[in-house]
């Protein structure tokens, strides 16, 4: 059958089912167009007159991706793995562990203040870096044992 649209106020067609169904498919028209076709004594919207000749349903309209939260961002992930932390204060919690041995002291506090500096730094940024509990770790067992090296290297020049 040849349907006729109005379309901003404009007649166009006629229109076979299969132009129509390719003319909502391309966004030309919508479902709330208003619609005429032979046998019909009033314009009615395309939708009602679609569903009368058994064409497929209008399609839902698309429904958002749900948005997917960051891994980084679940402070309970972050607790398992190491998402969302600084390089640095990984590394620096590493050293901090190591600091004990007293040799990599120096290096564990070096790498701690570089890591601070990073997670300080990443606050403004969209997703910040996290860690700081390791830098501060790193931090304090670098400097106790830069502290011993030192004076053991003290004592052993004095004695």
């Amino acid at each position: 059958m040849k349907t006729y649209i109005v379309k901003d106020g404009h007649q166009t067609g006629p229109f076979e089912d299969a132009k129509i169904q390719a003319k909502l498919t391309a966004g030309a028209c919508t479902y709330e167009d208003l619609a005429w076709r032979e046998g019909m004594t009033d314009w009615q919207p395309l939708r009602v007159l679609l569903s009368q000749t058994m064409l497929p349903p209008p399609l839902p309209s698309p429904v958002p991706p749900i948005a997917a939260t960051e891994i980084g961002d679940n402070a309970a992930m972050r607790m398992l793995l190491p998402v969302g932390r600084s390089g640095w204060a990984i590394v620096a919690g590493y050293l901090g562990l190591f600091a004990m041995l007293v040799v990599p002291a120096p290096l564990a506090l070096i790498v701690s203040i570089v890591a601070i500096r990073d997670i300080r730094r990443s606050r403004t940024l969209p997703h910040p870096k996290h860690g700081m509990g390791r830098a501060v770790f790193g931090l304090i067992t670098g400097s106790l044992g830069t502290l011993l090296l030192l004076g053991i290297l003290i004592a052993s020049l004095l004695g």
